[in-house]
């Protein structure tokens, strides 16, 4: 039984879109081919859709240089930028009313770097508050220590309810064609919701905090038979 895997064939990824990918058009109408042509011998299609708000991590409105400039996209973020202030993260940051938190601290400290000293201050009710300048040095840290890239503040794309975040036209025309033909549903897989995060893989973030963006055995081993 075979499975098409689709990584975010949507159109902010094409020409025309606000983070456009050369040539993507060109594998847009390879991959529509290859959906219609294999109709019937595709079992599944998982299709992972990067879906992002406003104020994410990642792009310019999230940041500003103390001046109420934001930083241009394709600006990299180094943790010595945060650390030294050139950079600042917004403070007012917070998870959307149907989301419980923005950080699980069972999740962060489960690795081998434990709890951040100063990632919480207390208002003057006694609540508890996210110190977002620790985190963004935290998880700045954590980036890098990864070895593979520094924060890269990217164009606002695929925002949620918006047409850069639907997948392009004829691929999903040919997906909906498939699904009328052989009587199945494709699975959609969102990453990317979490403010504080970065999700280029669809298995897990890059520094996961919460439980959806720790690693997904569950699509791994769905995508693996």
């Amino acid at each position: 039984m075979a499975t098409l895997l689709l990584i975010d064939c949507q159109k902010d990824f094409h020409p025309g879109g606000s983070l456009a990918v050369p040539n993507a058009d060109a594998d847009a109408i390879r991959i529509t081919n290859f959906i219609r042509q294999n109709a019937s011998s595709i079992h599944r299609i998982v299709a992972t859709m990067d879906s992002h708000h406003p104020l994410h991590i990642a792009h310019p409105s999230f940041w500003s240089d103390g001046q109420g400039d934001a930083p241009s996209p394709f600006t990299v973020i180094s943790n010595e930028d945060v650390v030294k202030g050139k950079w600042i993260p917004r403070e007012d940051i917070k998870p959307s009313a149907r989301d419980e938190l923005l950080i699980d601290d069972a999740i962060l400290t489960a690795g081998e770097d434990g709890m951040p000293s100063d990632l919480y201050t207390t208002d003057e009710h006694g609540n508890k508050k996210l110190n977002m300048k620790q985190w963004c040095i935290e998880y700045t840290k954590r980036l890098e220590a990864k070895g593979k890239f520094q924060l890269m503040i990217w164009p606002e794309h695929c925002l949620v309810g918006t047409e850069g975040n639907t997948v392009v036209t004829s691929i999903c025309d040919a997906m909906m064609e498939w699904s009328r033909k052989t009587g199945g549903s494709v699975e959609w897989v969102n990453k990317g919701q979490n403010l504080l995060t970065e999700n280029y893989s669809a298995l897990c973030a890059e520094v996961p905090v919460t439980k959806g963006t720790s690693f997904d055995y569950k699509l791994l081993e769905s995508v693996s038979i």
